[in-house]
């Protein structure tokens, strides 16, 4: 099983469209995935449950330990890919768990029940620094960090090697590391070449080669609840989206963190084993 976040600590950078699109994209090659929405906003919620509210429980009961894991996910339409959805509940986990034992650790020891079925678990976030977070970078292998245009994307670079870099040090995690930077909101102007080129000069192989164009056919997909891969197959986001998760699955791979539970994740739409937990 590989687990990874899409984590940036600036907001507005595509972390939302990132997740739910590489989580349909890798479901759509066969594998077992669950997206876990870990941001208050709940946006990948809203696009994976088509536009309905999460009832309970949701993330905030499993965190604050009134619900197992395997009772808040549900199946989405997509065949292959579960949701454990969020609500605007999950802002009050931050403040609650704060006096709480063990409060950096509760999605961590929720999953060991659940996660083994899965190929990934692919995990959306806020851009804040928050416990919600923390527990995140606790649990995860891997971290994606989208990057759009502009100096203070790549200024809020540093901060978030530094929370990686505490949870290496201080908690459960020693294996966490920042997998991989994406060009995102591309466009064609000078600002998106100078960021590409100012992020491959600093970070050389650890920026995806696949970029994330702005593309008004993801946010109509979204308005949709749909993936841009089901709405508007062949247009450049879906295009990117595709190239994207290929890259991850292989990048996954030359990093010795694995493919798949048995090494059954698939780049070629091949199917694996596909189980469900909950």
């Amino acid at each position: 099983m590989r687990s990874l976040a899409w984590l940036s600590e600036k907001g507005g950078v595509g972390k939302s469209t990132c997740a739910i699109n590489t989580a349909v994209a890798l479901a759509k090659r066969g594998n077992s995935v669950l997206l876990i929405d870990a941001d208050p906003q709940a946006s990948a919620s809203m696009v994976l449950l088509e536009g309905r509210a999460a009832a309970s429980p949701t993330l905030f009961h499993v965190l604050m330990n009134e619900a197992g894991a395997g009772e808040g996910i549900r199946p989405t339409r997509t065949p292959g890919l579960d949701v454990l959805p969020a609500d605007g509940q999950l802002a009050d986990a931050n403040v609650l768990l704060v006096s709480e034992m063990g409060r950096e650790r509760r999605l961590r020891l929720a999953m060991q029940e659940v996660d083994a079925p899965y190929d990934f678990v692919v995990i959306d976030t806020s851009p804040q620094r928050t416990l919600v977070n923390v527990n995140v970078l606790n649990y995860v292998a891997e971290v994606y960090c989208p990057v759009d245009p502009g100096i203070f994307a790549i200024a809020g670079l540093v901060k978030l090697q530094e929370a990686i870099a505490g949870v290496v040090r201080y908690l459960d995690n020693p294996a966490v590391k920042l997998a991989g930077l994406v060009v995102s909101r591309v466009q064609r102007d000078n600002l998106s070449k100078d960021t590409e080129a100012q992020l491959r000069g600093a970070f050389a192989d650890l920026v995806m080669r696949a970029t994330v164009p702005a593309s008004t056919k993801i946010g109509e997909a979204h308005a949709r609840y749909l993936s841009v891969l089901d709405y508007a197959p062949g247009t450049p986001g879906a295009q990117a989206f595709d190239s994207l998760t290929t890259e991850i699955i292989a990048h996954g791979a030359d990093n010795g963190s694995g493919d798949g539970v048995d090494g059954t994740a698939k780049v070629n739409g091949t199917r694996s084993r596909r189980r469900r937990a909950g």
